[in-house]
């Protein structure tokens, strides 16, 4: 997969991580942060990169811009809003802090719809999707602004309002998610 250069990524850092006591974002993995980690994967493939996270202070750290939420503790559709409002491109790949791998195959596969569709999103069965490791269009703000007035914070409430493509997760091994202590520690062990 080549850079896009009109294609931006957004990492999610503004989680609370209630099930895993503490910043995921921030744990040690491979030398480096966690968050450090999932930016360094998609550098090579992204113009641009956003952190969007609840504290700027926080990842002061790291040379990516970081994007704080419009309104504080309204959930993951709400970081979504306020990154793309800031971002400089018509599309961007979001994925959460806690996904440590990207497989470049699967990212390609998807990058093949952003042109003719809104959401770009994976799905492993019936209602059974990966809302943070999918690309959403800047057209969709004012169908995320109406969401969340409506009280909303789901983010698959989304999907039938607009242009999404849905495609099979064919995760072969490579994908993790770090929601508890217990996922990080198995993933820590993986050769």
């Amino acid at each position: 997969m080549n850079k896009h250069y009109n294609v931006g990524a957004i990492i999610l850092a503004g989680g609370k991580a209630t099930r895993m006591n503490g910043d995921k974002a921030l744990l040690p993995v491979s030398g480096v942060k966690l968050i450090e980690k999932v930016a360094r994967n998609l550098e090579p493939y992204f113009g641009e990169i956003l952190i969007s996270a609840r504290s700027k202070e926080m990842f002061d750290f790291l040379p990516y811009p970081v994007v704080g939420d419009e309104r504080p503790g309204c959930g993951p559709l709400m970081g979504i809003l306020s990154a793309l409002r800031v971002s400089g491109n018509p599309i961007n790949f979001v994925i959460a802090c806690d996904i440590p791998e990207v497989n470049i195959d699967f990212l390609e596969k998807m990058t093949a719809f952003i042109d003719s569709y809104d959401i770009v999103v994976p799905t492993s069965g019936e209602n059974k999707f990966e809302p943070l490791f999918a690309f959403y269009s800047k057209k969709l703000i004012p169908i995320i602004e109406d969401l969340l007035n409506q009280g909303i914070r789901k983010i698959n409430r989304l999907y039938p309002k607009c242009r999404t493509k849905y495609v099979p997760f064919d995760n072969d091994g490579w994908y993790h998610n770090l929601n508890t202590m217990a996922d990080y520690l198995d993933y820590l062990k993986k050769p």
